[in-house]
């Protein structure tokens, strides 16, 4: 009989070591599933962000193509603005021209008022001498 109590005694202390190896090993699973959870939170998580990100991008092609769209429109308008300064660059260059006829004019016109005021005071002179000369 002592045989037997032994043996049922080293039955029962390998109970207790598989006992407490299944508690922890039940402690291990449920971390494990903790972890798990914590896993597929993290991805779900991440599933977001990629799909924010993925609006981003869109919106920022979107901006991109509008911003190619503004520059070709700002290309064509400095392009039409350059033609218009080729102009404007004419037509100050023909109005510098005209201002230059007109003082040449101005100046032929001073130089006529002057001979001619000249010949007014000499004409003057010899009517008054002639006066003098059919009064005396």
């Amino acid at each position: 009989m002592d045989e037997i109590k032994v043996l049922l005694h080293v039955i029962l202390e390998r109970l207790d070591v598989q006992g407490a190896h299944i508690e922890q090993m039940k402690l291990d699973i449920a971390r494990l599933q903790g972890d798990m959870k914590q896993v597929k939170e993290d991805i779900a998580m991440l599933k977001e962000d990629v799909a924010m990100l993925k609006e981003d991008v869109a919106m920022l092609k979107e901006d991109v193509a509008v911003l190619k769209r503004d520059v070709a429109m700002l290309k064509e308008d400095v392009e039409v603005l350059k033609k218009d300064v080729e102009e404007l660059k004419k037509d100050v260059a023909v109005l510098k021209r005209d201002v230059a006829a007109l003082k040449e004019g101005q100046v032929r016109q001073e130089k006529i008022l002057e001979r001619l005021a000249i010949r007014s005071i000499e004409h003057e002179v010899q009517i008054e001498e002639l006066r003098k000369a059919v009064t005396a």
